[in-house]
């Protein structure tokens, strides 16, 4: 997979602004997708949500279309269809495929696909392997810490059943939303999320583990689950067209938790909401609108009582020990420029004359890009400005903390350098930091036919933190599969090489991959100097 692109399309489609607010396990769960590509004209409805990819608005708007016009053929064909735009159609192409059949012969698909990978980082072995028989069943297993497996059967009717590691991704994720959440500030399409059930897992790190069953037929969706851990899972719900409704409950651990979620579509408008109560009531509510191509606003409104317990929740701005808050976000996209803003309050802080009771934090980020004599130009600003307000004997103290962060990359037919800064600021006194990056590299252009992929890539980076009072967090390029957000602290310098190579031979697909990294500091729990190397194969039939 071609890293920094993939990255990309998992940030549009995620609605993340930077990959630094992303995780190990979406990158995953994108990089099983990309492998086994969902085919839009003949899988079920309980594909199309699983996947995690869809809205309700969207899948029956592709439903409708396919019924009207024929099957889809193409990217571009369906980034004309109601819900979608040629932006977001390009970015989920890598996840798609457009097996065309007539709807009342479609037969079910048989084919057999396989995959292996085998991986040695940080001096242990960790390795992956799928195999999917069509759309009739799938089982993957993976092991790095401790072994997991995942075993889907999909059958003819609109049911599933998953055995073994899953996911479970329900409502807004106000009660259960497993891996993944966004708790910064996101853009403006990561506001009201798309659910996708029970859903086998591929990932190193474990979610549920256990049986879960659901079913879906368009209108209609249920399903249960049943963990080793003795949690228990019920899920049921009607979709229409332009709304949506469901009940979820969730029993772990002695403590019960039920929520109600609901979602309408009203011309370029989606509203959303959920309710739940564990312990104590909580309740997200929100806003998505797209009045034109290219631009996007969103509002939410949050509040956590100080009761509230749910160690699975997984909505905007929440995490699995969200309580005692109060909140609204804001969030408006135009082409390459977005901006947010988020309000937090926590009553039970402030009551109690503890740090940090209210805290606002705003974003403006831009990123032009432009072609010049056949150059390709990629530019980055996003500044960041965070204020907390604590307690004194006068009344309130402010503590603000101001982040720059810049970039440029410059490529052409494979070629490519690129160099970033970060720049921070905190505290009255104040606290300071930088970071520097500097990257150049080699990747065979995807036009050139060979059947032979090259890709190197040589980056150094130096930072200086010893006078700020936190860390600045930097994406690194890494192995396919892997995802690396390091935390850069103290007086800093390090420099990393990643290497690969593909190619197909006997309809089997070959890829051998390199990353190896130096890094020296002379300050904080991390002084010295540290070697990392990793090697990766992979083999695709």
């Amino acid at each position: 997979m071609k890293i920094l692109l993939v990255l990309l399309q998992v940030l549009l489609l995620s609605g993340a602004g930077t990959a630094e607010e992303m995780d190990e396990t979406e990158m995953e769960h994108f990089d099983c997708l990309a492998s086994n590509p969902v085919p839009v004209n003949i899988a079920s409805e309980n594909r199309l949500h699983a996947c995690g990819l869809f809205s309700n608005y969207q899948i029956a708007s592709l439903r409708e279309y396919i019924r009207t016009n024929g099957d889809i053929l193409s990217a571009t064909e369906l980034g004309t269809v109601a819900g979608f735009t040629p932006e977001l159609a390009a970015a989920m192409r890598p996840y798609l495929s457009f097996e065309s059949y007539s709807r009342s012969t479609a037969p079910r698909s048989r084919r057999l696909r396989q995959g292996l990978t085998l991986r040695y980082a940080k001096g242990s072995p960790a390795g992956k392997y799928r195999i999917q028989y069509g759309d009739i069943a799938e089982f993957h297993l993976s092991s790095r810490d401790r072994t997991l497996a995942s075993l889907a059967v999909h059958g003819k009717r609109p049911w599933k059943i998953v055995a073994g590691n899953y996911n479970a991704r329900l409502g807004q994720g106000l009660m259960l939303w497993s891996g993944f959440s966004m708790s910064g500030v996101p853009l403006s399409t990561a506001f009201c999320k798309n659910a996708s059930g029970f859903s086998p897992s591929s990932s190193f790190t474990p979610s549920f583990t256990g049986i879960a069953a659901d079913y879906c037929d368009g209108t209609l969706r249920g399903g249960a689950a049943l963990n080793a851990d003795g949690t228990a899972i019920a899920s049921a719900g009607w979709m229409g067209r332009s709304a949506s409704a469901g009940a979820n409950f969730i029993h772990s651990k002695g403590l019960a938790g039920i929520s109600s979620d609901a979602t309408m579509n009203i011309g370029h408008c989606c509203l959303f909401a959920e309710a739940a109560f564990s312990g104590a009531p909580a309740g997200i509510a929100g806003i998505y609108w797209a009045p034109a191509y290219g631009a996007s606003c969103s509002f939410l409104v949050r509040y956590f009582s100080p009761g509230y317990s749910a160690g699975h929740a997984g909505a905007v701005r929440t995490g699995s020990k969200v309580r005692d808050e109060a909140g609204a976000s804001a969030a408006a996209q135009w082409k390459w420029l977005a901006a947010s803003f988020d309000w937090a309050l926590h009553p039970e802080r402030l009551e109690n004359r503890k740090n940090n009771y209210q805290q606002i934090k705003s974003v403006v980020d831009a990123q032009p890009s432009f072609n010049f004599l056949r150059w390709e130009f990629a530019a980055r600003l996003r500044w960041e400005e965070k204020m907390a307000l604590s307690p004194s004997e006068d009344g309130a103290v402010q503590e603000w903390r101001h982040y720059l962060r810049t970039g440029m990359k410059v490529s052409r037919k494979g070629f490519s350098t690129a160099a970033r800064v970060d720049y921070a600021v905190a505290g009255s006194l104040p606290h300071k930091g930088w970071l520097g990056s500097i990257e150049a590299g080699y990747k065979t252009p995807s036009s050139n036919p060979s059947a032979l992929r090259l890709s190197v890539f040589l980056r150094a980076t130096s930072c200086s933190t010893s006078a700020w009072a936190s860390r600045i967090y930097m994406y690194e390029r890494d192995i396919p599969g892997s995802f690396s957000v390091r935390a850069w602290y103290g007086n800093s310098c390090g420099a990393a090489l990643v290497c690969g190579l593909a190619c197909r031979k006997w309809k089997y697909r070959h890829s051998l991959d390199l990353a190896a990294a130096f890094r020296k500091s002379d300050s904080g729990t991390g002084k010295g100097r540290h070697t990392e190397l990793k090697i990766q194969y992979g083999l695709s039939l």
